[in-house]
């Protein structure tokens, strides 16, 4: 069931005023990849709720943030390694007839994504959101025994399509990093903010990719600048809470990407480079696992579990 149809049963839920953890679920044994959402579902209603005015299409120019304190790193912190592959997705729809191949590539078809989300929960994996990947490093909080994390570049509006359906069922929530000004345009392709805020409202995490998905290695301080805080403004001005997670775009940074993530207060960041090991010293340049869309779903589970660090 399309997200849309269940938009308008979110529109009163409270955004949160601070940006938590995003809670992981252990996955239901008997949970089915192909369940889909109904349209009379609703969300368990808040007691207390007060209804919040609707934020205009356009970010803020000067939000106001409210800061929420980053743990402490603890004495084993330096040293702390974790094993969460971090799953990197796109596009989760039918291949497109004219799809060359690194379109195909990008590309998961909804029966290979719903059997690799069967997998997942049929072997024991929880899902778990980046903040959570942090906190283990940073205090050493017990992970799941096969924590995984589903991150969606670019904030398509197939997820809401195809890969939701799939997901919610499951238990399975994810980290959407969203092109803020494609959201800002409504352009078809792309999700829009409120689709965006039910989804955070479901327990997803909405984090920056960008204004424009422009490139930022090699770029000047005042273009990174334009391209990394407006986004962070733009989300924190559209879902109400201040995201802490950065995607860069194609996965290519500098020395100068590296620092300002740091001055604007990010707590970390992915890129596309392949690995499962994670640590609190490379918490900007976090690896991930790439799901291509023309492979089978034993090389998702290689690539899931195989040799890869």
């Amino acid at each position: 069931m399309n997200l849309l149809l269940w938009l308008m049963l979110t529109a009163c839920t409270p955004l949160a005023t601070t940006p938590a953890p995003i809670p992981s679920t252990t996955l239901p044994p008997s949970a089915t990849s192909t369940a889909t959402l109904t349209a009379s579902e609703t969300l368990p209603p808040t007691a207390t709720a007060t209804p919040t005015p609707t934020p205009s299409r356009t970010a803020t120019a000067t939000p106001t943030f409210t800061p929420t304190p980053q743990a402490s790193p603890d004495a084993g912190a330096s040293t702390r390694r974790v094993r969460v592959p971090i799953l990197m997705y796109h596009y989760v729809e039918p291949w497109p007839a004219n799809a060359d191949l690194m379109r195909q590539g990008l590309t998961v078809q909804p029966d290979d994504f719903s059997a690799q989300m069967a997998y997942l929960a049929e072997n024991g994996y929880t899902a778990i959101s980046l903040y959570a990947v942090l906190e283990a490093l940073t205090v050493g909080k017990t992970l799941p025994p096969k924590p995984v994390a589903l991150t969606f570049d670019d904030g398509y509006q197939t997820l809401a399509d195809y890969a939701f359906p799939v997901l919610e069922p499951l238990g399975f929530t994810g980290t959407v990093f969203v092109i803020t000004e494609f959201a800002d345009r409504e352009l078809a392709a792309y999700l829009t903010w409120p689709q965006l805020r039910a989804l955070y409202t479901r327990g997803w995490a909405i984090e920056p990719h960008t204004k424009t998905h422009a490139i930022l290695a090699g770029a000047s301080r005042d273009k990174q600048i334009y391209e990394m805080l407006g986004s962070i403004q733009s989300i924190e001005a559209h879902i109400g809470a201040r995201p802490r997670f950065f995607c860069y775009p194609t996965g290519k940074y500098d020395a100068l990407t590296l620092q300002l993530a740091r001055e604007l207060e990010l707590w970390g960041a992915v890129t596309t480079r392949p690995g499962r090991q994670h640590q609190f010293s490379d918490r900007f340049v976090w690896t991930r696992v790439r799901v291509d869309g023309r492979g089978s779903l034993q090389d998702f589970i290689n690539a899931l579990e195989g040799d890869l660090r």
